[in-house]
């Protein structure tokens, strides 16, 4: 019997048809494909044996459920080699968003830009607290907004300040920086939106003893308008400051509100520091006009128009 090397076949074309007379009898595909495209049956051939069943389960929940928004204080440049390059205290964030106004950036047009991938953990948040979640770096995504706001205070620890010890210059955003925050934000909610609106915060809300950013001038206000995050319904807040202006809550029910809303508060029924940076975190974020953490009627009335239209389950422990 003639060999098939005898009928003049090549080893290469040998190989070729034994690859196509496997796949016919095997996976009875047409032998033109696989004649074509013998790496496709090797991937067919390894899929086969891999012994992976996929059944989904309804039993998991996304990893993200936290968006926070940062200012760099800093310029691009500064910012971007901050938050790509190893320091001594090496900080990340999943996105960073530059400004016309610096001259540090090197484009014409403004590109956002992606350092982390998003299912990875970046470093943004630090020692962190958002209703009853600590080290929100494992279930958030951070966002840096080129801004050279800046902040000084005493040199004393920090418990033994107050808000007005902390001098800051806030600096403005500009309309098309604050467009890009708004398509990135959006975009981002699409892929996860079961993050609650009131989820969205500032890094001034999760530490509230340590940042003040992005700061008073950011457009809270503007990328709720546009479907991002919170804000209060005024009406509602109308008819708490009227209540409010009668008989204002006891600071202990002021502080579980607080509490409630998501910010570190612990209920002492007095007055104290850690109560008035928590009031100057949320005045910072819904209140810009007055962030002195003092304590007044239209704080208040803020606080719970907040937890009746995004945390009504919080309610009956006030």
């Amino acid at each position: 019997m003639r060999t098939s090397l005898q009928h003049g076949l090549s080893r290469k074309q040998l190989i070729k048809l034994d690859f196509s007379m496997f796949a016919r009898n095997t996976f009875s595909m047409p032998l033109r494909f696989m004649r074509n495209s013998p790496l496709a049956l090797i991937l067919l051939i390894l899929n086969a044996c891999s012994g992976m069943v996929d059944v989904p389960s309804a039993n998991f929940n996304s990893r993200i459920d936290y968006l926070v928004i940062h200012a760099t204080s800093e310029n691009f440049e500064q910012s971007l080699r901050l938050l790509t390059q190893p320091s001594e205290n090496s900080v990340s964030s999943h996105y960073l968003i530059p400004t016309h106004d610096d001259a540090s950036y090197p484009r014409n047009r403004l590109q956002i830009y992606r350092l982390v991938p998003e299912h990875e953990r970046a470093w943004h948040a630090g020692l962190s607290y958002w209703g009853e979640e600590t080290g929100l770096n494992d279930r958030s995504i951070g966002i840096e907004i080129v801004n050279e706001f800046k902040c000084e205070g005493t040199t004393n620890p920090i418990e033994e300040t107050n808000p007005e010890d902390i001098n800051c210059d806030f600096r403005g955003y500009d309309e098309e920086q604050i467009a890009r925050v708004v398509a990135l934000t959006t975009d981002i909610l699409s892929r996860y939106p079961t993050i609650n609106p009131i989820d969205v915060v500032g890094h001034s809300d999760i530490a509230i003893l340590r940042r003040s950013d992005p700061g008073p001038n950011f457009p809270w206000k503007v990328l709720y308008e546009a479907g991002v995050g919170a804000w209060y319904d005024d009406e509602t807040k109308q008819q708490y400051q009227q209540n409010f202006a009668q008989k204002m809550p006891a600071i202990a029910s002021i502080q579980e509100a607080l509490n409630q809303l998501g910010y570190l508060v612990e209920v002492s029924g007095r007055f104290d520091r850690q109560t008035r940076y928590a009031l100057r975190a949320m005045q910072l974020h819904y209140r810009s006009e007055d962030y002195s953490g003092n304590v007044d009627v239209e704080s208040a009335a803020i606080i719970w128009a907040l937890l009746e239209k995004y945390r009504p389950q919080k309610m009956v422990l006030l």
